[in-house]
């Protein structure tokens, strides 16, 4: 227990963990930006889906360059992508919620779903996505 402890430990209080997070405020960002620009077109909620994807390729190009400092590859896109499941399931319920349950307005219920994952979803893509076997 305390050894799980401390390797969390290690992996929040760490540069990696605090570029991804200030990565990820510009991600929420241009999540909400995206999502309120197709929602003068298309449906809230599908509007939100759109613009979850578009920030997600600048999401993986930033975390590549900046936090793990990989060259981009495709194989390590698509696993970027893979790595992102569990964090957009926690995005679809939580905008769900938000948006047609509590009405709140969608660029902030977008900014409460992108934030809601990050934990969980900083562990996968740091092993999982730009871990040694990543490649």
């Amino acid at each position: 227990m305390i050894r799980l402890f401390t390797g969390l430990k290690r992996a929040f209080l760490s540069k990696k963990f605090i570029g991804f997070c200030l990565i990820g405020i510009i991600n929420t960002f241009n999540t909400a930006f995206f999502s309120w620009l197709a929602h003068f077109k298309i449906q809230e909620n599908i509007s939100a889906y759109i613009g979850y994807f578009i920030s997600l390729t600048i999401n993986y190009v930033l975390n590549s360059i900046i936090v793990f400092k990989n060259r981009l590859s495709l194989k390590r896109y698509f696993r970027f992508l893979l790595s992102y499941v569990p964090n957009f399931i926690i995005y679809t319920l939580v905008s769900l919620l938000t948006i047609n349950v509590m009405q709140i307005n969608q660029f902030w219920a977008t900014v409460l779903a992108t934030a809601a994952g990050a934990p969980v979803t900083f562990l996968i893509i740091k092993l999982f996505a730009f871990g040694s076997k990543a490649d």
